[in-house]
């Protein structure tokens, strides 16, 4: 019997059902997240996300040597073929230096393996706070007994960005800034306080603010009045991009950082891995050619089949419309996808003809197992279909944000989608 279903037989006997509501959670993280939790949190067995997770480091590196592979180091020329207009092109290789594999991928767990839907690579990822949850279950006495008697263990995401911050500052407790783009505060600013109660626990202090309330004095940046160390940049480079009020404060944080007197994490070089067509490009059957069997291997165990839409692919994308997914290169957060399965014969031939412009990929649907959730309400068991989001740093896994949706009430599994949940993930 699975560690899920005696979780459910512990549910239905009664201690566990009501657990999440029972849990005590800091009052700012209760604000952010109580009403849109899932009642349990995802099991998986550890060796599973950690090979997952190695696999994602892989691949990150991979796509960071296509600018040196495929175009002779020229990152413009990368970011013209990944679909990047001159501006974003112009931000995303301001800085030069290596990329960092920091992200949050989202995959889709088919019963025997991970499969990658996206990887947002870059430092304005959401749900870095979610174990609080792990912490927070794990003070609960039935589930403290559960989790015990199951072997369950967690990883706590903002430990190992306070670990990588640590690092990166060569301080013990260095001052983090969470930087959002002008005007961007008011939207996420509950999340962001929460993340700042958790990470008071490592001895890190966060402040936050937005890009425009940066001062420079005496070559150090300051927020608050308070100098920092470390920029957790939260302003995006679509924010950057069409808001022209960001120019002259990001270009300061930026020259701060290549001056040494302030560390970005991460620069706006690495959103240009999260493009879409970067999946395509390296699994493209000509560029597979190039590869080394190793890396081969890997991307048949973690990426489904991806290719960029081309009018040479039209005929074979409309026929196999119950199979394929279509999604935008540069869009984040579900926005833009188009769902083959969902769309009758003529809708999706019409969709696929007016995407062909190299600016969508394609995508082999991945059939995820279903997650079975005892309401507590009721005692029912209802299925959920889950995305995993794991958090990768320089040195591996870093916990799992996972997002819910009733099955079959959507085809796009986000926090926009209605009846939408988060939970975390403990591992056996």
């Amino acid at each position: 019997m699975s560690v899920t279903a005696k979780y459910l037989d512990a549910c239905a006997a009664g201690p566990l059902r009501g657990v999440m509501a029972d849990a005590e959670f800091p009052p700012l993280f209760d604000e952010a997240w109580r009403s849109i939790l899932l009642p349990r949190p995802l099991f998986c067995a550890a060796d599973r996300t950690r090979r997952a997770a190695d696999d994602l480091t892989g691949l990150f590196g991979m796509m960071a040597s296509l600018p040196g592979r495929l175009f002779g180091g020229d990152r413009r020329a990368f970011c013209a073929a990944i679909g990047a207009d001159d501006r974003r092109a112009a931000l995303m290789t301001r800085i030069g230096g290596e990329p960092v594999p920091y992200g949050r991928a989202d995959l889709y767990d088919d019963g025997s393996a991970f499969r990658l839907l996206e990887f947002n690579t870059g430092s304005e990822l959401g749900g870095i706070e979610i174990s609080e949850v792990n912490r927070r279950l794990l003070e609960h006495e039935e589930f403290a007994a559960f989790a015990e008697e199951h072997g369950l263990s967690t990883v706590d995401t903002p430990v190992a960005i306070a670990r990588h911050a640590v690092q990166a500052t060569q301080k013990e407790s260095p001052v983090v800034a969470i930087l959002e783009a002008v005007g961007g505060m008011p939207t996420y600013g509950s999340l962001y306080r929460s993340f700042q109660q958790s990470m008071k626990r490592y001895g890190i202090e966060v402040l936050l603010g937005e890009v425009d309330q940066v001062q420079e004095k005496d070559g150090r940046l300051y927020l608050h009045g308070r100098p920092i160390d470390l920029v957790l940049r939260y302003f995006t480079l679509n924010q950057v991009a069409r808001d022209k009020r960001n120019d002259k404060p990001v270009e300061t944080v930026m020259r701060a950082h290549e001056d040494g007197n302030v560390v970005l994490w991460t620069p706006l070089t690495e959103t240009m891995f999260s493009y879409k067509s970067c999946l395509a490009m390296v699994s493209d059957p000509e560029v597979r050619a190039e590869l080394s069997p190793d890396e081969n291997a890997l991307i048949d165990r973690i990426l489904p089949w991806t290719r960029t839409l081309t009018r040479d692919l039209a005929d074979q994308v409309r026929a196999e419309r119950e199979t394929l997914i279509l999604k935008p290169v540069g869009e984040l957060s579900g926005r833009g996808i188009h769902v083959g399965w969902d769309q009758t014969d003529r809708e999706w031939a019409e969709t696929v003809a007016g995407r062909l412009g190299g600016d969508h990929i394609v995508q082999r649907r991945i059939e995820p197992v279903t997650e079975p959730v005892m309401n507590p309400e009721t005692g029912e068991v209802e299925d959920w279909t889950a995305v995993w989001g794991l958090f990768v740093f320089p040195d591996g896994y870093g916990g799992a944000f996972c997002r819910t949706v009733p099955s079959g009430a959507s085809s796009i599994v986000n926090m926009g989608a209605e009846g939408a949940r988060a939970t975390t993930a403990f591992h056996y």
